[in-house]
């Protein structure tokens, strides 16, 4: 791979008013990419693990358990009796409650409320540790050239997610008992674009600080396709979990013997019984999973042949076990940890496909004007 990459030097405006800007040393511009890769490949562990948690949260039936967004002052949990009381009151006044859980105790309410608080927690830590580290490096001028935006626009993915986040919630505050399954395939497809925006951007990063270009003539048309249908398959996961359409039809590869079964087609018109029909979706989401393990394993050989081997063998084991745990939590109804676990491997297969697709592109793709 040709080397070589551009040397940045740091630039004075002479015409300044008054502040002059922090020194930065040529060489603190050379090593300032590998420093900031660091920096969000960590990031990118947030934002899995948040997605892990959040897939805790939904298996659980916790997301409902805080009924107010509270940016600031909902970072402290409740503190005594009398705040757990309520805070148990409040959810008392909303359906989920009423229609459902008529017989929670304050004890088991706790339990439900500690998976919801964990993940906005989290998603509050992701928010500082993209904003505090972005706000530093700008102001030490630590960026490089064409970044700069970049970074800017993952913070903006961080608030938007929040937001899209209390959307969700709010589906399942006034006359239904649980979250819009629609607005929680949009929640999970703005964290995955986020793990996915974070993780392109450290590896460009990463490259630059290796002197790295892009390079042409990699195999990258095998990789585009499967990324496609992984998402597709991704927003179905969605879809079934959150209309439980993974408690029905726990029989594998047919549905209770049926490759078609009753009532796959009852809602009109027929495209919406593949967007809101518990079995329609379910059958998508079944057999698009075994058209993506084969595609990716058809795209590991690809990889492998191209010289790629660590992308390949790890996109291999990625779409092998997503599968298998995928079949198994069907057949299993959909415990708690093998949902979480299911969940947590589809997370990672689009970690494994995204440093595939880079790969594919050839490295780092620089921008060479200024932000």
């Amino acid at each position: 791979m040709p080397t070589g990459g551009r040397r940045l030097s740091s630039h004075v405006d002479e015409d300044a008013p008054t502040v002059e800007p922090l020194p930065v040393s040529e060489n603190n511009r050379r090593e300032s990419p590998g420093l900031l890769s660091v920096w969000l490949f960590i990031v990118a562990a947030l934002v899995l693990i948040m997605v892990v948690i959040g897939g805790t949260t939904r298996l659980t039936q916790s997301g409902l358990s805080m009924v107010r967004w509270e940016p600031i002052s909902g970072v402290i949990p409740p503190l005594n009796d009398a705040d757990w009381q309520a805070e148990f009151d409040s959810y008392k006044a909303y359906p989920e409650f009423q229609k459902i859980n008529r017989e929670m105790t304050l004890s088991e309410f706790k339990g439900i409320f500690f998976w919801e608080y964990l993940h906005r927690l989290i998603g509050r830590l992701l928010g500082l540790a993209l904003a505090v580290p972005f706000l530093f490096f700008l102001v030490r001028r630590a960026i490089p050239n064409g970044y700069g935006w970049r970074l800017a626009g993952l913070v903006c993915l961080v608030g938007l997610q929040g937001l899209i986040g209390w959307w969700m919630v709010s589906s399942g505050l006034v006359d239904r008992p649980d979250v819009a399954h629609e607005r929680l395939a949009v929640h999970l497809a703005a964290a995955l674009l986020l793990l996915i925006a974070t993780l392109w951007t450290a590896l460009d990063l990463r490259a630059l600080s290796h002197g790295q270009t892009r390079v042409e003539g990699r195999p990258s048309r095998w990789i585009w396709p499967f990324a496609s249908l992984l998402t597709v398959q991704i927003i179905m996961g969605a879809f079934v979990a959150g209309l439980d359409a993974g408690r029905i039809f726990n029989t594998w590869p047919l549905m209770h013997g049926a490759l078609f079964p009753k009532g796959i087609g009852e809602l009109s018109p027929i495209w919406s019984n593949f967007v809101d029909n518990p079995i329609g979706v379910q059958f998508v989401h079944r057999w698009l999973g075994l058209v993506v393990a084969l595609s990716g394993l058809a795209v590991a050989v690809q990889l492998f042949r191209a010289g790629a081997k660590t992308q390949a063998t790890a996109l291999e084991v990625a779409v092998l076990v997503q599968f298998i745990l995928g079949v198994v939590t069907l057949l299993n109804a959909v415990p708690v940890a093998l949902g979480v676990a299911h969940q947590a491997g589809g997370t990672l297969l689009v970690v494994v496909t995204v440093f595939a697709a880079h790969w594919s592109l050839g490295g780092a793709r620089r921008t060479e004007n200024a932000d």
